[in-house]
C-alpha cells in the first residue's frame, strides 16, 4: 500500500527531472593517437558540436612534448579550408554516426610550443591515420602514421540519472527492510 511520503519522493523525483539541464548540443569524445612505431602518441579530447570539432585540448609525447592549445577554425562552411601555412587541407570534421572516426581532412590544432606551426590528424582510410607537423621553414619535420581511438565521455546528465536511480533503489530497499522489521 502506497503511503502519503512515497508520493512525496515520486513528486521530488518527478520535479527534479522535469526541471534538469537539458543535454547541451556539444558532444566530448577522448581521442588517442599511437603512431605504428611507437615514437608518437597524441591525447586528449574532442569537442563536438554535430560534426564539426569545435575545440581540441590534449598533449603530444614521445618525438616530441607539447601541449595541445588550439584548434584552427575551419573557414569553409563546406568543404576543406586551407591552414595558413598552406600545408595542410582541413575540415574539422568527426562523423559520429556509429563509430567515430576522421575523414580526409581531418582536424587543425596549434600546440603552444610551436608558434606558427600546426598540426593535421586525419584519416586515410579505415584503422590507418596520420599525424603531420608543420614548421615555419622545416616543412614537415614530423610525418607519423599510425591508430586512432575514438569514444564518446558520459555527459553529467547521464551521471546525474544514475545517481537518481541508484538513489531510488536504495530509498525503496530501505522502505522494504521497515516494513519487514515492523512486520517482525
Amino acid at each position: 500500500m502506497l503511503k502519503l511520503s512515497d508520493f512525496r519522493f515520486a513528486a521530488v523525483a518527478g520535479t527534479m527531472l522535469l526541471f534538469a539541464p537539458a543535454g547541451a548540443e556539444a558532444t566530448v569524445y577522448n581521442y588517442d593517437f599511437t603512431s605504428t612505431d611507437g615514437l608518437l602518441n597524441a591525447e586528449g579530447a574532442f569537442t563536438v558540436t554535430g560534426d564539426e570539432i569545435t575545440g581540441v585540448t590534449g598533449a603530444l609525447s614521445g618525438l616530441v612534448t607539447q601541449t595541445i592549445n588550439a584548434i584552427a577554425p575551419s573557414t569553409a562552411p563546406y568543404g576543406y579550408s586551407t591552414s595558413p601555412d598552406g600545408a595542410f587541407y582541413y575540415d574539422n570534421v568527426l562523423s559520429v554516426a556509429t563509430n567515430p572516426f576522421l575523414d580526409i581532412g581531418g582536424v587543425l590544432f596549434t600546440t603552444t610550443q610551436n608558434p606558427g606551426g600546426y598540426w593535421n590528424l586525419w584519416g586515410n582510410s579505415s584503422g590507418n591515420y596520420s599525424l603531420f607537423e608543420s614548421a615555419p621553414g622545416l616543412g614537415y619535420p614530423i610525418q607519423e602514421i599510425g591508430n586512432l581511438t575514438v569514444s564518446a565521455v558520459a555527459e553529467p546528465s547521464t551521471w546525474a540519472m544514475m545517481l537518481l536511480g541508484f538513489g531510488g533503489l536504495g530509498f525503496v530497499g530501505y522502505r522494504a527492510s521497515r516494513r519487514g522489521a515492523v512486520a517482525a
